[in-house]
């Protein structure tokens, strides 16, 4: 079977169509370290909540370490775990976007290039 050559329009949808794989894929590996840090947040205050409200903890700030009261870190944690839950769901609508347009981008090159082989 003869193979011909891409068209430059058939060459320009497989590198958006890679670069959308590519985007998914970091949209991804973003999500999965925000879910990481969560997860270190929520495991975080579960043990400052052991503590009383006003007991003295000790946070980095940079490399310099601060003694702070455990409410104040904690509503610093609440504060930071809202924040990045709002970035995950950004990420998550992005990605399914991203995923939607990738779908439909392989169906019409996939279509495009069966039509367009050479018959023997």
């Amino acid at each position: 079977m003869a193979f011909r050559e891409l068209s430059p329009a058939e060459q320009e949808q497989i590198l958006r169509l890679r670069q959308l794989e590519q985007t998914v894929q970091n949209l991804r590996i973003q999500q999965a370290e925000i879910s990481r840090t969560l997860s270190e947040i929520e495991m975080t205050k579960k043990e400052l909540q052991k503590l009383d409200s006003e007991s003295k903890v000790w946070k980095n700030v940079g490399s310099v370490m601060f003694p702070k009261k455990v409410s104040e870190v904690l509503k610093e944690l609440a504060e930071r775990a809202e924040l990045l839950e709002l970035k995950q769901k950004s990420f998550s609508s992005q990605e399914a976007q991203n995923t939607k347009r990738l779908e439909e981008l392989q169906a019409r090159l996939s279509e495009q290039l069966s039509n367009s082989r050479p018959s023997n």
